[in-house]
């Protein structure tokens, strides 16, 4: 206050100088008096001449606090995600960075990264992350119809803000189904959750987003194709030769998200390499990466609330939903034959005292305490005495005829009745039946296996389990169980077991079995033990529930005619089966075999049994909600309303062209029925021209000739020369990878995946179904089994890289 009343009083007396000479002495009086004063005052004097200096600070000022704010929000968007989750701050940002007139460098953008706190080095080829196609699926959806909070236009409290940023990064169906992304959005469909291995950082930022299907066509057999990206990645580590490959690689500095940060420069690395199996295996026909990445999965069950009952008999419900024995036989489930043909070492009697004293010993360790101590003594003389006949097919004989030293410890057995009465032990003759358990309740089980590969032609059991329920009132005097709506479908693990394969194992697949080999040491128990203790405790009334039960049961060597198959009473209308995964994240909002170590057969078994009851008590109505017409991403990308800035899904706010790379084929298949005006250009294979268009569209600077969604599928198909010779293929690939790296802005996240062989899979596959035909002339053989086993399992393992 005091220096503005002094600038003040100069100001007045100079105002009084120029307006009145005839006070030129006071003026003079002024400035002499000011003169001899201080020199505080004396500068106060001097400065009095130029008009003050007060703008320019506060611009100072302004600017000091934007360039505080702007590092702040830089260091949220380049690190860990979720990054920025707020499309007002990501705006923001934006203007205080076009502001740096150059001196900062490209924005960090959207990125998909692992959920992991280690940084993980995909040179190295077990740190690729297991996943399954519909997940990469759903990160794209996300990607394009999700968003990442709320505009902040609505002044929520801070406390309110925090607590949505929080809900973004939930899993779970339940909390994603609490998340608010679509406050702002009219998404005409539920966004499925981020899969668990799953991370997104900056989703509000999304400018673009690209996919590119590389489909590769030829190749040796069992050996892994160059133009994989794994192969890429190490053949240039191994080379030590510095290339795009290894440029996209991440170093020990930069964060867990993939934004490499070198000062001001932000470049692109890899933020998530994945090994993705396509389809599952017991779905026989092979799918291709369009026909799995793009349409929307099935909306969530609808089912009747009013079909269900306060209570009714959960046997006579589950009865209605056992397979019939033609049902059975077409399904491939091990069914007891009378013919010559056997898959044990010799057919036994039914009627023999052998098999009479065998299950008179079972029946009686079912009344005990049965450990596997119990039955590993005499477990291999029980089974061959009970062994029975099952169908064969063509394959199964050739096995028979080359089988191993093992094949005669193999015996397949069938389950019987514990319902039996009382009679003279000492006697060796009479009635079958007349030995003795009490009449018990009839019980419902459900069994999952997880199996290893061995030198047999079929997976052997490494680990089985087993769950009974027990939510039904067992200490009624009734003969039922009756299920109340207030009943949980409880369970208890009645078995869980691993079991030491007789072959040597060579492969452990433990990304899907979860089995190890540390976990199969000091193992004793073998398949026999295990039948054993089935055949004690299973009953041929029982019911017994699985998901592709018959894949199981002939692991086990267990014939069983009360069964309940999951992936056929959910089968699709065209006859698709579903994997368990989806059913119970669909059906049951609870996400299975989720980790990366495997799946768990227990869990597995439990939710094979939760989707049967629920089926009981609800009917038909309880399924999959399917339409006739799949919806097409492409399309419902273009029904979406266009340039809104300050929306937050980039459907939404998308102002670019929807654009198409392919061949013929798959354009007329996959894209010319997506709804909406798109630009489709023909590109053959990869070595054309115009396979650089992706780039192009990409990055182009006109909002006309930009792609806000790119969809390629290029071919790389093997030259009738060589075998596995790919260079040309090989050094367009790189080409290609390094211009999308050079030249695509930072804002569009690129979505590279590869598959092998589906074309011939695809021949292969229609080829045996023909044989199959009773009028068929021509026998489908044992080499072209394994010829088409093998083309299926290189269709179905394929891999993707987000960049």
């Amino acid at each position: 206050m005091t220096s503005q009343r002094q600038m003040m009083s100069i100001n007045t007396r100079r105002e009084a100088n120029d307006n009145d000479d005839g006070d030129c002495n006071d003026a003079s009086v002024t400035t002499s008096q000011a003169s001899v004063n201080t020199g505080t005052v004396s500068h106060a004097v001097a400065a009095s001449t130029q008009p003050p200096d007060v703008k320019p600070k506060r611009l100072h000022r302004k600017r000091k606090a934007s360039k505080g704010r702007l590092k702040k929000l830089w260091r949220r968007a380049a690190g860990p995600p979720p990054g920025i989750t707020s499309r007002t701050e990501w705006l923001e940002l934006m203007e205080l960075h076009s502001k740096q007139r150059g001196e900062a460098g490209p924005l960090p953008g959207p990125t998909v990264c692992l959920a992991t706190h280690t940084l993980r080095d995909f040179s190295q080829l077990e740190n690729w992350q297991t996943t399954e196609g519909s997940d990469h699926r759903d990160v794209l959806i996300n990607l394009l119809f999700g968003g990442g909070g709320n505009n902040d236009g609505d002044h929520k409290s801070t406390t309110q803000q925090k607590q949505k940023k929080r809900k973004l990064i939930l899993t779970s169906a339940e909390e994603y189904d609490d998340c608010d992304r679509g406050a702002n959005s009219s998404s005409p469909f539920n966004i499925p959750p981020m899969p668990s291995w799953s991370n997104m950082s900056n989703i509000v930022s999304v400018g673009g987003v690209a996919v590119i299907e590389i489909e590769i066509i030829g190749g040796e057999k069992g050996m892994s194709c160059s133009l994989m990206p794994s192969r890429r990645i190490v053949d240039s580590m191994n080379a030590k030769c510095a290339n795009v490959w290894t440029s996209l690689l991440r170093s020990s500095k930069m964060p867990i998200d993939g934004n490499q940060d070198n000062g001001n420069k932000v470049t692109r690395t890899i933020g998530a390499a994945c090994k993705v199996k396509l389809f599952q295996e017991n779905n026989k026909h092979p799918r291709c990466l369009s026909d799995v990445l793009m349409f929307l999965p099935p909306p969530p069950s609808q089912f009747d609330e009013t079909s269900q009952k306060d209570s009714l008999d959960i046997f006579c419900a589950m009865n209605d939903l056992l397979l019939k024995s033609k049902q059975m036989r077409s399904e491939g489930f091990p069914v007891e034959s009378r013919s010559p043909l056997s898959r044990t070492s010799g057919p036994a009697s039914v009627n023999s005292l052998d098999a009479k004293l065998a299950r008179e010993r079972i029946c009686k360790l079912s009344r005990t305490s049965l450990s596997s101590e119990d039955v590993q003594f005499d477990a291999l003389e029980l089974v061959s005495a009970l062994s029975t006949n099952v169908v064969l097919n063509d394959i199964e004989e050739d096995s028979i005829e080359k089988g191993d030293e093992f094949s005669k410890m193999e015996h397949y057995v069938k389950s019987f009745s514990h319902h039996l009465g009382v009679s003279d032990s000492s006697s060796d003759v009479g009635d079958f039946n007349a030995h003795l358990n009490p009449v018990r309740q009839r019980k419902i089980f459900a069994l999952d296996c997880e199996m290893v590969r061995t030198s047999s032609a079929a997976p052997e059991l490494a680990r089985v389990s087993v769950v009974m329920f027990t939510g039904g009132d067992e200490g009624k005097e009734k003969n039922v169980a009756i299920l109340t709506c207030a009943d949980e479908e409880k369970s208890i693990v009645v078995l869980d077991e691993l079991v030491k394969p007789r072959r040597k194992v060579l492969d452990y697949i433990t990304e899907y079995s979860g089995i190890t080999p540390q976990m199969l040491q000091g193992v004793e128990t073998r398949i026999e033990d295990i039948q054993v203790r089935l055949l004690s405790m299973l009953d041929e009334q029982d019911i017994l529930v699985g998901h592709s039960l018959e894949n199981d049961l002939h692991a086990l060597r267990l014939v069983h005619d009360k069964v309940i198959d999951t992936s056929v009473i959910f089968r699709g209308m065209n006859g698709r089966k579903f994997s368990l995964k989806h059913l119970s994240n669909i059906l049951l909002h609870k996400k299975i075999q989720a980790g990366s170590n495997g799946h768990c057969s227990s869990e597995d078994a439990r939710a094979a049994l939760v989707l049967a009851l629920r089926r009981a008590r609800h009917g038909d109505s309880f399924r999959l909600k399917e339409s006739s017409k799949r919806q097409n991403i492409i399309g419902v990308f273009q029904k979406w309303n266009r340039a809104a800035k300050d929306a937050i899904a980039f459907a939404e706010r998308n102002d670019g062209a929807c654009v198409c790379i392919g061949d013929n084929d798959w354009i007329k298949d996959y894209v010319q029925s997506a709804e909406g005006a798109h630009h489709v250009l023909c590109c053959d294979t990869i070595l054309n021209t115009m396979s650089m268009a992706v780039p192009a569209w990409l990055s182009s600077s006109s909002a006309t000739k930009r792609a806000g969604l790119l969809w390629a599928k290029l071919r790389c198909e093997e030259s009738a020369n060589g075998k596995g010779q790919w260079k040309s293929e090989e050094k367009k690939l790189d080409e290609l990878v390094k211009a999308l790296v050079d030249r695509v802005p930072t804002h569009t996240p690129i979505l590279m995946i590869f598959q092998k062989n589906y074309k011939k899979a695809l021949a292969l596959t229609r080829q045996r179904k023909a044989s199959q035909n009773p009028k068929a002339t021509l026998r489908w053989t044992s080499l072209q089994e394994k010829e088409w086993n093998d083309c299926l399992d290189e269709c179905r393992n394929c891999e993707a890289i987000w960049i």
